[in-house]
């Protein structure tokens, strides 16, 4: 059964959720600086704090409703039981989106994800949408978790909200199912890890592990990106900084944004501290 809401819906419910609640969640908690909706959200980035690149691609899957479903008639896979989802994955003769996602996550080990919903209906989502909660609310899989796709028949990840089992298909291959707040934590240890770096820095690195995957044809239009994004910029109210080394390190970002975006398919957002943590004293 389809759900009731599109996947272009989850993903800006997801980000904008995501940015809502980071900017009045706990002081432990990251924050994502809002790089995606509009270019001069992109002056909120901190450049001397560090930085730390989070990648995501948005799944909509099927909601299984009867037990006639392949991962239970047939399969038995332990766990999953009716209503569950099945999130389908891009064949591989068609896109090599999911090569892709894995040659990212080993430049960015523990950055990649896929993220699916965990809710079944328009009722639920728009609730979870209110609460700011569609975030928490998700399911998220590492690509290099899933493993690489054996050939070109259809797989998917089936996985159950209530158990947390998920399942690769169609050769059965149990894989973690992480949600929001362990990645958010994995977010804070790197980031404690990095505390000694800026977001310049890790602009560069993004451009560095990025650059090599992305299509030639659009490394070729950047300037025209870049031009495109300074456009919309200067149309903006209020998108005046003085700072220049602000304004320099966010449109890098919002051009990788869109670079990632485009040619490999997944949004980027860049998980800052609240602020930079103190050194201790010695006794």
């Amino acid at each position: 059964m389809k759900l009731d809401f599109t996947e272009f819906s989850y993903g800006y419910a997801f980000t904008e959720n995501l940015i809502r609640w980071s900017a009045a969640g706990p002081t432990a908690a990251p924050v994502f600086p809002n790089l995606v909706q509009e270019a001069q959200l992109g002056y909120d980035v901190k450049v001397d704090l560090p930085g730390l690149p989070l990648f995501f691609q948005f799944k909509l899957p099927e909601l299984m409703v009867r037990h006639t479903a392949r991962e239970i008639a047939q399969l038995g896979l332990a766990g999953l039981s009716v209503p569950f989802f099945r999130m389908s994955l891009m064949r591989r003769d068609v896109s090599n989106q999911h090569a892709h996602l894995i040659r990212l996550e080993n430049r960015f080990p523990n950055s990649v994800f896929y993220a699916s919903p965990g809710v079944d209906g328009a009722a639920g989502f728009n609730h979870a949408y209110g609460q700011a909660e569609v975030h928490l609310r998700s399911v998220l899989f590492s690509p290099t978790d899933i493993g690489p796709l054996p050939d070109n028949d259809a797989h998917s990840v089936s996985y159950s909200i209530t158990s947390g089992v998920a399942w690769r298909c169609s050769e059965p291959q149990e894989i973690k199912a992480q949600n929001f707040e362990a990645v958010a934590m994995l977010a804070n240890e790197a980031l404690a890890q990095r505390s000694d770096r800026s977001l310049e820095e890790t602009t560069r690195e993004i451009r560095e592990g990025v650059w090599p995957l992305i299509p030639l044809e659009l490394r070729d239009a950047e300037d025209e990106v870049r031009q495109r994004i300074e456009a919309r910029r200067r149309a903006a109210d209020g998108a005046e900084v003085s700072d220049e080394s602000v304004r320099t390190v966010s449109t890098e970002v919002l051009l990788l944004r869109e670079l990632v975006r485009v040619g490999l398919g997944v949004d980027l957002l860049i998980a800052q501290p609240r602020e930079r943590k103190k050194a201790k004293k010695l006794p």
